[in-house]
């Protein structure tokens, strides 16, 4: 009976209606009849409904820039759904979660994890996905979405006892140490897709160990000079330019969207780097970029070069582009000399601008050995395992670091 008194309103009132409500509200009024459906399909309805969304926060204006205005109702149907009560299905994490997650939507960011943790379980078992052929480019997202959780949720009170999760992360070698490939050439798309989805969940779980250390600063985890991690919160996933929810071979495109922006050598360039490399054996020792490192005192390195030590050590990372080659396509990096507490060294890392892979190698200035080790570029920066010891390494840019006064001094 309502929608027949609704059926004699003017569109433009139809359409002010339908804005007033959430995004849910919204659709229900939308569907009750034909008439009212043909009045608010309309994709000043879709941008207004955004508009007037504010639990997208600054992501609005992010999607609103896309020149595609049908998108514009996916994301609205998308925030209807993260708002739902439901349990998570496997075909939310394919058709929506990962999109509404990288635009930073808190409902979304604070769903039920139990079936993302099924599906990182699975997907991320080499010899799972590898023996039954099941490796598509589509699956660094659940990892994606399960770590954007987690670096939006996680504190060290949700664990009376060190959590043990990073030393049980797979990795794929696709470089020998010398720097030649060791995967052949058809297969390398998908041993490079797997490489995504294990660093993905690595960052995660790097992260969930490294708040427990900070927080009970575990072996002097937190000394002056180290920077707090990033939250998803400082870190630019909205800019990144994914795909439109419930778009074709749109989680295929989801887990490389953030290549683009964050293979060129500006990126790399234009800010100075922090992180931690984590020992994670029997000591479980963080060493975090810029602690004080006592040969760098004693020898006055940081002041400059001197006839036993011909470089200076910095308590950050930067980096200089030394040469391209394939019309940009893969160029080569150096970073300065850096401290840990444990130690100090340098970078040269090859990058692969199309599929984000990374071949880092790890220079000690005072020696002349190195090994090229493999990584890819994540959404949530670098990290890479370092030998087969447990040594994991996570790097990001100063200005993404999280603040958390109350942890350390910084």
């Amino acid at each position: 009976m309502v929608h027949l008194i609704l059926d004699q309103f003017p569109a433009e009132l139809l359409q002010r209606i339908a804005v007033k409500l959430s995004s849910r509200e919204a659709l229900t009024f939308i569907l009750t009849c034909r008439s009212i459906h043909s009045a608010c399909d309309d994709w000043t309805v879709w941008r207004d409904l955004l508009a007037m969304s504010h639990i997208l926060g600054g992501s609005y204006d992010v999607i609103l820039q896309s020149d595609m205005k049908q998108n514009w109702k996916k994301y609205v149907l998308a925030d209807a759904l993260a708002g739902q009560k439901t349990p998570l299905k496997r075909e939310d994490i394919e058709h929506w979660l990962p999109h509404m997650i990288v635009m930073l939507h808190p409902l979304a960011l604070s769903s039920d994890t139990a079936v993302i943790h099924q599906l990182c379980d699975f997907i991320c078992n080499i010899s799972i996905v590898f023996d039954h052929g099941t490796n598509p480019p589509s699956q660094g997202a659940p990892s994606f979405c399960l770590t954007s959780q987690l670096l939006t949720n996680y504190t060290s009170s949700t664990a009376s006892k060190r959590p043990r999760r990073l030393r049980f992360v797979q990795w794929l070698r696709l470089t020998y140490h010398n720097g030649d490939s060791i995967r052949p050439q058809d297969n390398l798309v998908h041993h490079l897709a797997m490489l995504h989805t294990l660093a993905n969940r690595a960052v995660g779980f790097f992260y969930v160990e490294l708040i427990w250390a900070l927080e009970n600063n575990c072996n002097n985890t937190r000394p002056a000079g180290v920077m707090y991690p990033p939250t998803i919160s400082t870190l630019p996933t909205p800019s990144h330019q994914p795909p439109a929810p419930f778009s074709s071979a749109g989680l295929e495109a989801f887990s490389t969207c953030h290549l683009s922006k964050m293979t060129d050598p500006t990126f790399f360039m234009d800010d100075e780097w922090k992180g931690f490399d984590c020992a994670n054996g029997d000591t479980f020792c963080f060493y975090g970029i810029g602690a004080d490192n006592d040969e760098v005192i004693v020898n006055r390195l940081d002041v400059g070069p001197n006839h036993n030590y011909p470089f200076r050590v910095d308590r950050f990372i930067q980096f200089q582009l030394v040469r391209e080659w394939e019309n940009g396509e893969r160029y080569l990096l150096q970073s300065n000399v850096f401290q840990t507490q444990a130690s100090f060294h340098m970078l040269q890392i090859e990058i692969n601008r199309t599929n984000g892979h990374l071949k880092i190698e790890y220079r000690f200035p005072l020696l002349s050995f190195y090994a090229v080790m493999d990584a890819v570029i994540t959404p949530f920066v670098i990290v890479l395992p370092v030998g087969a010891n447990g040594l994991w390494y996570w790097y990001w840019k100063v200005k993404w670091s999280g603040r958390n006064p109350d942890v350390y001094g910084i």
